[in-house]
């Protein structure tokens, strides 16, 4: 069992048994098997934020640089078309 591997010495399953009873180790394997289950999800979860910050991150850079010429784009079209509307203006009068 994949236990014993990890326990060894004085933390050994057999021994907190034999010397602590049952329930103890009972106790300490729910312990150390939600230890190791934790772990694990930590290890998963940093694994994806960090996969997260390598695609997304790149995402958010080329999106702002891209809004900020499309701002511009729209504000040179505004001009254009105040300078269209005060022309057309002008030829109706």
């Amino acid at each position: 069992m994949e236990l014993f591997a990890y326990l060894n010495g004085i933390t050994e399953l057999g021994w907190i048994v034999r010397n602590l009873g049952p329930l103890v180790g009972v106790i300490v394997f729910f312990i150390w098997r939600d230890y190791r289950r934790e772990d694990k999800l930590l290890t998963r979860v940093e694994e994806l934020e960090d996969e997260q910050r390598e695609v997304i991150l790149p995402l958010v850079k080329d999106c702002s640089a891209i809004v900020a010429k499309n701002t511009l784009v729209m504000e040179q079209n505004i001009k254009v078309m105040e300078r269209l509307e005060r022309l057309f203006e002008r030829s109706l009068t």
